[in-house]
């Protein structure tokens, strides 16, 4: 899954807009959500946690900063950037630390602020860097290959590796038009330089200059995206009135919508007290560093959907927001449901963490968590 609260909370960083992301943090015991709805003739499986990774003191290669972003990498190892600390590190399937990858700093194989990564094709990983704005591109050991810059105003944000070469990410295009800038946020695929090869979607928001020569962002539609074993490209639009999915083939033709109208669910007053999280970064001496701090939290309504991902069996999965402990929708490309699956651990909306699902298999992590950053393992119970 590739977030767009991303996305638009970096860009507008650059441009001095204050935006929010969602807290998040520890678990507790499970029950069965009493939200899945009982027209679903499918069966509900569940996912439940092999193992963690992560301690509070200790050996540094557990404590983690600021988690943006855990992925399996083409080896079956787990990958996480940690923002704070400007690396990504390596961990066994088994959570066994093996290495680190980039460090702090300006320099080729360094990183300002690592926003976010991607696995390549051959097994080798693309960092997008928001404050250098630029994607750093290493081997599948690890070693550094090549900058690509140029982007403007940033990077692809968010971004996702495809099977024949290349990855896909999300962007803004700017145009300024007397006091009010226009702003496109964009689905593309990229090979080997700042120009599109493929462009998915647009979507048009629009940005005021007017007020004092403080900026504000007309916040338009925002979405999450995935990508297949294939190379297509599965797009879920964040919404709290509708369900929608969308796929497209690696050279952009669509061939599946899903639409559903939902009901608006309301925050309890225990996620409004929660708040949410606004991102700020400061460079000082050439380096930069982010902190996240607490703000009121403005949107009194949850989404419908929280995440997409696709696994190795090309199986689309559509994570509900609007329920109270996660659920996912799982789908064959053709539409079809497949199943329900649930965590066998009773996450509440205050604490629950990002979900990242690949060919690897399921992830989760805490980015905001009670305790301290964590990475869970996780596991399908298949019948």
């Amino acid at each position: 899954m590739k977030n767009t609260y991303k996305l638009i909370a970096v860009f507008t960083i650059l441009v001095s807009i204050t935006m929010v992301f969602s807290g998040c943090g520890e678990d507790a015991e499970s029950e069965t959500p009493a939200d899945i709805s009982s027209s679903e003739s499918v069966d509900t499986l569940i996912i439940t946690i092999t193992d963690t990774i992560g301690v509070e003191t200790g050996d540094s290669s557990y404590v983690f900063g600021m988690l943006m972003e855990v992925a399996h990498g083409a080896d079956g190892n787990i990958i996480a950037l940690d923002m704070n600390r400007s690396c990504l590190s390596v961990y066994s399937p088994d959570g066994e630390f093996i290495g680190s990858i980039g460090s702090p700093g300006p320099g080729p194989g360094e990183f300002l602020i690592p926003i976010d990564f991607a696995i390549m094709a051959d097994g080798g990983i693309a960092v997008s860097d928001a404050v250098a704005r630029n994607i750093s591109f290493f081997d599948s050991e690890g070693i550094f290959q090549e900058i690509i810059d140029g982007f403007f105003p940033t990077p692809p944000i968010s971004i996702e590796g495809c099977p024949d070469r290349g990855y896909v990410g999300q962007s803004m295009s700017m145009v300024m038009t007397g006091e009010t800038m226009d702003a496109s946020l964009q689905l593309c695929k990229y090979t080997d330089s700042t120009e599109a090869d493929v462009t998915y979607l647009t979507i048009p928001m629009e940005m005021d200059f007017s007020g004092g020569g403080q900026a504000s962002l007309q916040r338009g539609p925002e979405f999450d995206f995935a990508v297949g074993p294939d190379g297509s490209v599965f797009v879920a639009e964040l919404s709290d009135t509708l369900l929608a999915v969308s796929g497209y083939s690696p050279d952009g033709e669509e061939f599946l919508t899903l639409r559903e109208e939902k009901e608006r669910t309301p925050l309890t007053q225990e996620e409004i007290d929660a708040g949410s999280l606004a991102m700020s970064i400061m460079i000082s001496d050439g380096e930069a560093s982010a902190d996240m701090d607490r703000v009121d939290n403005t949107d009194i309504w949850r989404n419908v959907i929280a995440s997409i991902g696709v696994d190795a069996e090309k199986r689309i999965w559509v994570e509900m927001a609007y329920t109270d402990t996660p659920v996912f929708r799982v789908y064959d490309y053709s539409g079809n449901l497949l199943f329900v699956a649930v965590t066998n651990v009773d996450f509440t909306p205050v604490t629950r963490p990002s979900f990242s699902i690949d060919a690897g298999g399921i992830l989760a992590w805490n980015r905001d968590p009670m305790d301290y950053p964590k990475i869970y393992n996780l596991q399908l119970l298949e019948n």
